[in-house]
């Protein structure tokens, strides 16, 4: 029997304790964050001691998804050097997904027998999560900000995504039955109730994106018209049931009253209302700073100035972002906070979404929870800002990495098996 390393073993522990547990347990995922870094380090040198540098070889295919985790960094360093004003606790946050290169070395550490096994956190973290929101909304009856540590709507959307990882990491499970199948399948549903409860409105767009990937990783052909038309009528299906429930009619009149007395100009101050506003003038904000921004200090004061000339109510000086992470980032860095978090999104969706054409299907698999993942931040943030917070920057590196590390070492495997013959 093989021996497990030191490196692997931790490294395993680390993804397998944040993926379980950091949506309940708020001091789980620094340490795990960290301890993957420091791993990566070790692993990179250990490979090139032993001149094993073929897996990171492979690696360095991925250099430009490991430059754009620092694109954010950059806009920052950018602005602040403008402003002659560097200050090192603005990069705390962005810097979780900077090191994304770092974690996905940590990865290579395992094999992808060692990786697979992780999705049994896939299929537990999602239940931890869901129960826990159960018991503080009452099951749906309250809404509550925050649940914990983490804002309610981040909360679903992070827990959707981990039972979306459950759904897809069944094309890894060597021998399916029909216990397997339920209980990943079970888990998909744990991710549907959640954001059912949470009555995240931005959680539920993204729902047929997912169900699209769903069915084109379950199909024989990738990208065919057979798996549009099944995500299809699985959408349809989906809507119509959900929009026979008394939350999501109740929110969906909500939505639908709010943009009225916006459009009327009855009450501008409504939650839909807000966002209107702080988009507004968030555009306004980029349109007279296009450069470097007014700076993430200087948002609210800015919000504050605009409400003093009337674009905005008092009200909406109360937000500290956006709700839009493509107009904060444009706001606060101008144009290299809007290339910045551009780059973060499209720039591994670019290679999640060329790997899902791979031969291979458990390299598939990997491609489209990785998809996922950008697709999901980046539809979330359209009415919310992810990336401030903590548990959101790690949460995407942390996936992006697991995605990367399968795919890197499953294609590695590939190559040493067809070498070999």
């Amino acid at each position: 029997m093989k021996r497990v390393s030191i490196c692997t073993l931790l490294t395993w522990t680390s993804f397998f304790l944040f993926f379980l547990l950091a949506l309940v347990i708020g001091k789980i995922a620094n340490p795990s964050y960290y301890l993957l870094a420091v791993m990566g380090i070790a692993y990179a040198i250990g490979a090139v001691r032993k001149k094993e540098v073929g897996i990171l070889h492979v690696w360095l295919e991925y250099r430009w998804v490991h430059i754009s985790a620092l694109g954010m960094v950059l806009a920052i360093l950018v602005h602040e050097i403008a402003e002659n004003n560097i200050r090192a606790r603005s990069y705390d946050v962005p810097s979780h997904v900077a090191l994304l290169g770092l974690l996905t070395l940590a990865g290579l550490s395992m094999s992808t027998r060692q990786i697979k096994h992780l999705r049994w956190a896939f299929l537990i973290g999602p239940v931890i999560a869901m129960l826990m929101l159960v018991s503080a909304t009452s099951d749906g009856a309250v809404r509550l900000q925050p649940v914990d540590f983490i804002s309610i709507i981040v909360f679903s959307q992070l827990t959707l995504l981990l039972s979306v990882f459950a759904l897809f990491s069944i094309i890894w499970v060597d021998k399916k039955n029909v216990l397997t199948t339920i209980l990943h399948g079970l888990s998909g549903l744990v991710g549907l109730y959640s954001i059912y409860i949470s009555q995240t409105r931005g959680a539920w767009i993204a729902v047929p994106v997912f169900v699209v990937l769903l069915c084109i990783v379950f199909s024989k052909q990738t990208y065919s018209v057979k798996a549009i038309l099944r995500a299809s009528i699985l959408i349809i299906l989906l809507a119509g049931a959900f929009s026979t429930t008394s939350i999501v009619r109740k929110r969906m009149h909500e939505a639908a009253d709010d943009v009225h007395q916006y459009v009327t100009g009855k009450n501008q101050d409504t939650s839909v209302g807000t966002r209107f506003q702080l988009w507004k003038v968030s555009w306004l904000m980029f349109a007279e700073n296009p450069v470097f921004g007014v700076g993430g200090d200087k948002f609210v004061d800015t919000l504050m100035a605009n409400a003093a000339r009337g674009i905005i109510t008092n009200d909406a000086t109360k937000y500290p972002h956006s709700h839009n992470e493509v107009l904060f980032s444009m706001a606060t860095y101008g144009i290299f906070g809007l290339i910045g978090i551009l780059a973060t999104y499209f720039v591994p969706l670019y290679y999640f979404m060329r790997d899902m054409r791979h031969t291979d299907r458990e390299v598939v698999a990997a491609a489209a929870m990785g998809a996922a993942v950008c697709l999901g931040y980046f539809i979330f943030g359209l009415v919310d800002v992810m990336f401030m917070w903590r548990i959101c920057d790690t949460f995407y590196a942390m996936s992006i990495a697991f995605c990367l590390s399968f795919i890197i070492r499953k294609k590695y495997e590939l190559r040493q098996l067809a070498s070999a013959h």
